[in-house]
């Protein structure tokens, strides 16, 4: 890792949700979008983060897993080698992880059980949990 990433990393902080996601499968567009988190549609399939899967009425299928949101919230957003860095990091802590990318920030979707590994490897590349 070069040192302009290092220097970023450590300007940075994260935060991890305490409130479990679930990843569903949909067949229609949620009439509340609202009420969910995230919502991607393609030609192939409707997918809502949420925490609310009870409110889903098309739900099709729903990922048995619970998923932490840990928010990066970069010094400076855009760096190559960013998401690599982090991703390599979290998979030597034998961790996996879910990436959703904004204009503003990188969301991370944990398991629960991984959430001690994934604090201790943001922590080693220098990342302040807030």
């Amino acid at each position: 890792m070069n040192q302009q990433l290092k220097e970023m990393f450590s300007k940075s902080t994260f935060t991890i949700s305490e409130k479990p996601y679930y990843y569903c499968k949909v067949a229609q567009y949620p009439a509340q979008p609202a009420e969910h988190f995230f919502i991607s549609k393609d030609k192939e399939e409707i997918t809502v983060v949420t925490q609310s899967p009870e409110k889903l009425n098309s739900l099709e299928e729903k990922d048995s897993n619970e998923w932490l949101l840990v928010s990066l919230n970069l010094a400076t957003p855009f760096m190559k080698g960013t998401l690599f860095n982090v991703s390599k990091a979290i998979y030597e802590a034998d961790a996996n992880i879910l990436i959703v990318s904004t204009y503003s920030k990188d969301l991370l979707f944990i398991k629960r059980q991984d959430k001690e590994k994934v604090i201790k490897a943001l922590s080693r590349l220098g990342f302040n949990l807030t």
